[in-house]
């Protein structure tokens, strides 16, 4: 049986775009590190950042690539 690939929502897509803005050009490095730390709560956007290693684990991030005009 094969697995579904779980994919983001667009308000977890949003967070991740808005956490990117905030933290600049090492933001996935900083994410996973909030997430190994459990700090990850102290983002505003931080249920929602939680909600993406839960629910899909950390190749959701792997597979997150900005729009071209935040890069």
């Amino acid at each position: 049986m094969k697995h579904r690939k779980e994919s983001l929502t667009s308000d977890q897509a949003n967070a991740l775009l808005t956490f990117a803005r905030r933290h600049g050009r090492y933001w996935k490095k900083k994410l996973t590190d909030l997430w190994q730390t459990g700090r990850d709560d102290r983002e505003p956007e931080g249920p929602l950042l939680r909600q993406i290693p839960n629910g899909g684990g950390h190749s959701l991030l792997v597979d997150f690539h900005l729009p071209n005009e935040v890069r």
